[in-house]
Parts: C-alpha cells; sequence; structure tokens
C-alpha cells in the first residue's frame, strides 16, 4: 500500500527532532537519557520536513510554477496538516495543504 496525495496537498516526512538535535545526541553518546523533554522537542520539529510528493492540482492557484520537488527540505505551518502512517513500513508523514508551506531551504 502508497499514500497517494490528491487536488492540492503536500506528502512531507517530519525530521525526527531526536535525530537532529545535537543535545540530545551528545547526552545520549554519554548514556544520558533525557526524560520528559520527547514531546516538547517532536513538537519544535514538525515544522521542517522533507517532501516526498504532491497532488496534481498543488501551486497551481497561486499562478506560479510549482516551488518544490520531491527530495526538497521545507518549512511549513507550524500546526498545519493531518499526520498519516504508512501501514506498510510504519512511517509517519504529514499531509499538509499547498499554501501552507512557509520557505524551500537550500544548501
Amino acid at each position: 500500500m502508497t499514500i497517494e496525495v490528491v487536488t492540492f496537498r503536500v506528502l512531507v516526512k517530519p525530521d525526527d527532532i531526536l535525530e537532529k538535535d545535537e543535545r540530545y545526541q551528545a547526552a545520549r553518546r554519554i548514556g544520558l537519557e533525557i526524560i520528559g523533554t520527547q514531546k516538547d522537542r517532536e513538537q519544535a520539529a514538525v515544522d521542517k520536513g522533507t517532501v516526498v510528493s504532491f497532488g496534481p492540482t498543488a501551486f497551481k492557484d497561486f499562478g506560479v510554477e510549482n516551488p518544490v520537488a520531491p527530495g526538497d527540505k521545507i518549512v511549513y505551518a507550524k500546526h498545519a496538516g493531518k499526520e498519516v502512517v504508512d501501514p506498510s513500513t510504519n512511517i509517519k508523514y504529514v499531509v499538509i495543504n499547498d499554501e501552507d508551506i512557509v520557505a524551500v531551504l537550500k544548501d
């Protein structure tokens, strides 16, 4: 089974804050487990992610070419979208509206 987005929606794989946070990783390397902050860290991370795919009418209402491609790193509105889980891989994604993309992160 795959997740196929429709209309103006964008499928995003949110960044895993526990993998990205250097302080968390440093504490983990020396054997410390940070308790009670995981939820806060997860909340802080759900505004960045990687575009997986998008629907056929995404960005058409704006009169511009599609500004994102699969693989692009983006920043999106904090409370945007609906979390979905791919049942075959158990990977968490977020389906957001195209207008909820705030920025595309470039190298």
